[in-house]
């Protein structure tokens, strides 16, 4: 009987208890002003000087976000959600954030709709809407998935039904205009280096695939090299480096292919190898993400690498970083790669390295050939596989 009563009474006074501190609560709340929320504010760090994360994958595929920081003081900017597995870019003159990306009518079902998004860059605040074919490939954030023609006119979307196309979006007039198909058993979108309006892509014998596109972004062209390498013995890692009359291909075995467009069609240069003989004797390999990237002004690559490579370790987090000079194809640094996944370079006067590790952003300053680490980023994003900048005139 005790055990009633004193229970009758616990519950009695935890009643008195959350109605004490709920009376509490709302005579605050009533006194307390009502908070709004608001947008579109200008960010004060020029475009040039962010450091832009796609946290994009695994944690909140739903929900994936552009974050972005100061790349001199970490300091975090703002974001912009880019919803569904999102891709994001920033356009040529650094004005505007493009974005791509799926919504589901019910977030993870129902009715699809694929858009190309126009964000402001200086308020982080939505612009435009463009919707396209709800085709958009379910990849993750590789360079070549969304990309732009060199002149900035045409916004090009990689899709996959599983057949693979180019959705063709005019900047200028913020408008869907084309679905290239002859881009199908084809992969990934290259700009061509020297064309204002030609993007490259990988067939799947080994070939490049070259389109031009008009003013109306129609095909205007289109040319198909001979094979570039052998598919089945040494495939390559779908984005290259680009320099200003060149691409630079690694394959998953350390060989470097260099593709050089012509009034032809493409030319290719003789295939090196990364690697010397104490480096295949620990069989260091490439491996990671957006993995390799160039400076063009220097011309060094730069590669992640990791020893013991085998068969399926070409996404393995960067052990170390290699930097080559490509006009003596030597190496002339190598540096701790703290497990980077994903990498860029931002060209310039001053060019940067930009590393990220899935989580933590890693800037470096390259205008000596090793690598200087000069900021760290803790905390860029929950799972990013990419990040990019923005070089001004030279991006």
């Amino acid at each position: 009987m005790k055990k009633t009563v004193l229970r009758r009474s616990s519950q009695a006074g935890l009643l008195s208890l959350a109605l004490l501190v709920g009376g509490t609560a709302a005579s605050l709340a009533a006194n307390l002003p009502v908070e709004k929320l608001v947008g579109g504010q200008s960010v004060k760090v020029d475009p040039a000087q962010r450091v832009y994360v796609m946290d994009a994958v695994f944690m909140h595929l739903t929900d994936s976000r552009l974050n972005q920081f100061d790349r001199k003081t970490g300091k975090f900017l703002g974001m912009i959600p880019t919803s569904f597995n999102g891709l994001a870019q920033v356009s040529k003159d650094g004005k505007n954030i493009y974005v791509a990306t799926t919504y589901y009518e019910r977030v993870t079902r129902g009715e699809r709709t694929d858009t190309v998004e126009i964000w402001d860059n200086s308020t982080l605040s939505f612009v435009k809407e463009i919707v396209v074919p709800p085709k958009k490939a379910g990849a993750l954030n590789y360079d070549g998935m969304f990309r732009q023609t060199n002149d900035g006119r045409f916004i090009l979307l990689q899709n996959a039904t599983p057949a693979a196309s180019v959705t063709v979006v005019d900047a200028q007039k913020r408008a869907f205009v084309n679905e290239i198909t002859a881009t199908a058993g084809c992969w990934s979108i290259i700009p061509v280096p020297g064309a204002p309006r030609s993007f490259s892509t990988i067939c799947g014998d080994g070939a490049l695939l070259t389109v031009t596109l008009g003013d109306d972004g129609k095909v205007a062209s289109q040319n198909r090299s001979q094979p570039m390498f052998p598919v089945k013995d040494d495939p390559i890692f779908i984005t290259p480096g680009l320099l200003s009359d060149r691409m630079v291909f690694v394959s998953f075995y350390g060989n470097v292919y260099t593709a050089k467009p012509t009034k032809d069609g493409m030319s290719f240069e003789p295939t090196w190898s990364l690697l010397d003989q104490e480096d295949k004797a620990k069989n260091w390999v490439p491996g990671g993400y957006n993995l390799l990237a160039v400076e063009p002004k220097s011309q060094r690559l730069y590669i992640f690498m990791h020893p013991d490579g085998k068969e399926g370790s070409h996404k393995n987090p960067a052990a170390e970083i290699w930097v080559y000079d490509l006009k003596t194809k030597q190496r002339v640094a190598r540096i701790p790669g703290q497990d980077a996944l994903s990498m860029s370079v931002i060209p310039g006067k001053h060019p940067q390295l930009l590393t990220i590790d899935g989580g933590n952003a890693h800037i470096y300053d390259i205008s000596a050939p090793e690598p200087k680490l000069v900021q760290t980023i803790k905390g860029a994003s929950e799972s990013a596989l990419q990040l990019m900048g923005w070089g001004g005139n030279n991006g």
